[in-house]
């Protein structure tokens, strides 16, 4: 099995489905991955995430982050993020589950 790494762009199944693969590489190698999904289009927004490559252009969604087991998914890898772009989303996924112990519920 290939195994994803942490910045890889993912088509996934037969479809026009595209992902950015943020999990680190050791978890990756489990077949599972952490992904975000991207879009064409989306609102701006901090935790959206514009984006463009030479195969591919489209705004990568932080908050939308799924957990995939791509040993039984067909994927393609057709890219990747520079490590700075990483960078940002993967700040900014952490940012959602930061702890605070005085937040206003």
């Amino acid at each position: 099995m290939n195994h994803v790494r942490q910045g890889d762009i993912l088509r996934l199944s037969d479809s026009t489905a595209y992902a950015l693969v943020i999990s680190r590489d050791f978890y990756n190698r489990s077949g599972m991955a952490v992904l975000c999904p991207i879009v064409h289009f989306a609102e701006e927004d901090a935790l959206h995430f514009p984006f463009q490559t030479k195969e591919l252009q489209g705004v990568i969604l932080a908050e939308q982050i799924k957990s995939m087991d791509l040993s039984v998914r067909y994927y393609q890898t057709v890219s990747s993020l520079s490590i700075a772009q990483l960078q940002d989303i993967c700040d900014a996924v952490q940012d959602i589950f930061a702890y605070y112990p005085y937040s206003v519920l």
